[in-house]
């Protein structure tokens, strides 16, 4: 009698969107059992010599992975592993720890566990999002430093077995960076969210990810094959002819759906009855600039100047700053950059004792508000800004400007600092392009008012989204709340673009939902003159825009301003971008 299995099906949280058909190799992380043993006191210093070669060995693997990263074009991984090597030189885990193992005598292994326990018990404690993923990120340097100390081999994803599916009950940043892309075609794991370190690496690397799936039950099916659709969550283990047929036309679909989508890096991005939109990258290093050229971009809408120096402790100099300007400027060639001041604080950090913890950093002295106290740094910035701009097509843009008395010191700054260079150097420009972060509902309502003062603005969405609905976006709980579409965030939008075009300046819009296919139409219809966008996400937005009719845009967003619900525009939105792109199996599930 032949035993016959039926197929089944799991059903998680999609990640990273994309279809993979392969083996499942169950990831399991050994337990390590701590020992602890007192230490002669005349070894006491090559205990603590041997806990500072294990903390090196790890660093060097650190390096190694953000270095391969580096080569993939992985800018977000690269910064996630910078961030871990900053943690390995905190003195909590250097001398604060060498300082226990002379003290007590004791094994390095047990002190350092002991330390990372202790850590874990505050870090529970915590429930921003934003801690509980730098506690993973503690845990993942844990477990090389771990490894050395204990001189056990680590399990890695470098090395496993071609055209497999990695379930794990949850992966860490060094996971994903260290899978091999060839040979690991997806990941499932239990836990794990969207905005979690690992998902943003697995998302760079475009591999197909789906979390929340308890896999235990089907560890019996390794021998299996599996089906995972990372645009709906679906695990189908063990599929049926029929099923496995069906997935396999839809990957070549995809696969062929890439390649068209290749042959849009030379062509304009404008609509087909001829309404041309500016279509730019959001840049955080020299890297990425590369890409932006690969993939077809016209200019770096947005520069990130808080992320391009992610190893620095303290904030770089100016001279530092003008060198990475400089070297931006050259590579764009004439193209239009628009350089972001330090927009630190809230969920971004750099390591110096300027920035004051806060009990509710969202809302405290973080990106213009800290750079107006701060005006030391900020008059560096903006030198190096200004003297790299001679030789380029650079404008400065102002994050989370909530009042015109702001951006009138911001300007009164500029001015101050012109008339500085202009005595130091002989080709500096009197004038330069300054730009507003539109993010907060203050700066929203008062757009007519800011228009008079700047030469463009750029509405970032992921805040004003945020800030208007008050809700954290980095709170799992609160996900249905984080609505892109409900109606006082397109009424924002539209008010915006409506007061700008008043005064004759262009907007941009450089939040996630620009580089969402989806909204596309809604966005051009909502009047906006340009997206902003990962590099990566050109092509398909650059697509969707050449089968987008001007015409079409605005009745569509005509039709949304006239709902009253999130759900109904959502709902809006998505119809009809399947009406007109009934193709698009990556979207229309």
């Amino acid at each position: 009698m032949r035993l016959i299995k039926e197929e089944i099906r799991l059903k998680g949280l999609p990640i990273c969107r994309g279809i993979a058909i392969g083996k499942p190799f169950f990831f399991h992380l050994t337990e390590n059992n701590i020992p602890h043993y007192a230490i002669e006191k005349e070894n006491v210093e090559k205990e603590v010599l041997r806990y500072r070669e294990a903390l090196a060995k790890a660093r060097d693997d650190i390096i190694c992975l953000k270095k391969e990263l580096g080569k993939e074009h992985v800018v977000e991984g690269v910064q996630i592993l910078d961030a871990e090597l900053q943690m390995m030189q905190d003195p909590l885990l250097t001398e604060d720890i060498e300082d226990e193992i002379r003290s007590r005598a004791s094994n390095a292994e047990s002190i350092f566990q002991e330390t990372i326990d202790r850590f874990q018990k505050r870090f529970e404690m915590i429930t921003d999002p934003l801690f509980q993923e730098r506690f993973k990120d503690i845990q993942d340097i844990a477990k090389r430093v771990l490894s050395y100390l204990l001189e056990k081999s680590t399990v890695s994803l470098s090395d496993v077995p071609p055209e497999s599916i990695v379930f794990a009950k949850e992966l860490t940043t060094a996971d994903i960076a260290e899978a091999n892309h060839s040979c690991v075609l997806a990941f499932v794991s239990h836990f794990g969210g969207s905005t979690s370190h690992a998902a943003i690496v697995a998302k760079a690397k475009g591999i197909p990810y789906v979390t929340s799936i308890e896999y235990e039950p089907i560890e019996s099916f390794k021998d299996s094959s599996v089906i995972l659709d990372g645009r709906t969550g679906e695990i189908i283990v063990n599929p049926d002819d029929e099923t496995l047929a069906l997935y396999q036309a839809l990957k070549e679909e995809l696969d062929a759906h890439r390649i068209t989508l290749r042959k849009m890096q030379n062509l304009p991005p404008e609509t087909y009855d001829g309404y041309k939109i500016g279509l730019s990258a959001n840049v955080e290093s020299l890297a990425e600039i590369e890409m932006l050229h690969r993939f077809g971009g016209h200019g770096v809408g947005l520069f990130r100047s808080e992320f391009a120096f992610p190893s620095e402790r303290n904030f770089p100099s100016e001279e530092d700053q003008f060198a990475l300007y400089s070297s931006v400027v050259k590579q764009m060639a004439g193209r239009p950059i628009v350089i972001r001041t330090f927009d630190v604080g809230g969920d971004k950090f750099l390591g110096n004792e300027l920035i004051a913890p806060e009990s509710n950093p969202y809302l405290g002295c973080r990106a213009i508000r800290f750079l107006l106290k701060e005006s030391g740094l900020f008059k560096a910035q903006l030198r190096a800004i200004l003297r790299a701009s001679v030789d380029g097509n650079v404008s400065i843009m102002f994050p989370m400007i909530s009042s015109l008395q702001e951006l009138l010191e911001v300007k009164g700054v500029i001015h101050q600092v012109q008339e500085e260079l202009v005595k130091q150097y002989d080709a500096i420009p009197s004038r330069i392009r300054i730009g507003c972060m539109i993010e907060v509902p203050s700066a929203a309502l008062i757009c007519d008012l800011l228009a008079k003062e700047c030469d463009f603005m750029a509405i970032g969405t992921n805040d004003l989204i945020q800030y208007a609905l008050a809700v954290d976006r980095g709170n799992h709980l609160l996900s249905g709340l984080y609505a892109p579409t409900h109606p006082g965030v397109i009424r924002l939008i539209k008010l915006i673009v409506h007061e700008a075009n008043k005064h004759c300046i262009p907007v941009s819009v450089c939040g996630e939902i620009a580089a969402d296919p989806r909204f596309t139409a809604l966005l051009l219809g909502l009047g906006v003159h340009e997206l902003s966008i990962a590099a990566r996400y050109i092509p398909e937005i650059k697509n969707t825009i050449r089968h987008t009719s001007i015409i079409y845009a605005k009745k569509l967003a005509e039709k949304a301003l006239l709902l009253s619900t999130a759900q109904e525009i959502l709902d809006l939105i998505h119809e009809e971008y399947r009406l007109h792109f009934p193709n698009d199996i990556f979207y229309n599930v």
